[in-house]
């Protein structure tokens, strides 16, 4: 079922494509061996859908990436909150969102658990 749910159009799906491919290609060739632009297979199918991840552990140029595809419309964010972060998206990102769903009001650091 998870494969029929795309949340943007065709077109939509070719910019985010090309905004996430531009912002990987500005990597450093060191930057470009870390595991999770490696594994860019998992981000952009669900970046090509209209779901964002973001998350603290996130390089910052795909954390701005991110942000950017959702300030233009293409990551989106409907009743179900089809974006899951954790408390960055709290923590002074100025996104136009409606509804943000925050799953805990706790969550791991490392060490322990404290509250966002």
């Amino acid at each position: 079922m998870f494969n029929k749910c795309f949340f943007v159009a065709d077109e939509e799906k070719r910019l985010v494509e090309e905004v996430f491919s531009n912002a990987i290609d500005c990597l450093s060739d060191e930057d470009k061996k870390l595991p999770q632009v490696r594994r860019r297979e998992h981000v952009l199918p669900l970046l090509k859908r209209g779901i964002g991840i973001h998350h603290g552990g996130l390089l910052p140029i795909l954390k701005e990436t991110i942000e950017i595809l959702f300030s233009e419309g293409l990551i989106k964010v409907r009743q179900a909150a089809r974006s899951f972060a954790t408390e960055t998206f709290a923590m002074g990102i100025n996104m136009p969102a409606r509804t943000v769903l925050f799953t805990s009001a706790r969550k791991f650091d490392g060490k322990n658990h404290r509250f966002i």
